[in-house]
Order: structure tokens, then sequence, then C-alpha cells
């Protein structure tokens, strides 16, 4: 993990318990759809790599 991720992992580690329950739902929401379209992304550069 770069210096930049650890930093930001550090921030959301010391939010979160300050969070309302909307605000941590919102949170994982997001996280999980940003997880989604990066699999998904990855998925096409593989399409896109492999030989046919």
């Amino acid at each position: 993990m770069s210096e930049r991720e650890e930093e930001m992992m550090e921030n959301i580690a010391k939010a979160f318990p300050r969070m309302s329950e909307f605000q941590k739902g919102y949170f994982l929401g997001t996280a999980e759809a940003m997880a989604e379209r990066h699999k998904e992304e990855r998925a096409e550069q593989d399409a896109v790599m492999r030989p046919a």
C-alpha cells in the first residue's frame, strides 16, 4: 500500500466511529460501488489483453 493509501485508511479509521449510521451506510455503498467498478474495468482489460 502506498503512503497516501495508508494515510487515507488512518483518516477513515479515525472518522468512522464518529459517523452516523446513515453516513456509515453511504460510505459502505460508495466503497462497494467503486470496488465493483474496478473489478469490471480489470475484467475488460484482461479480455482485451488475451489473444483470441
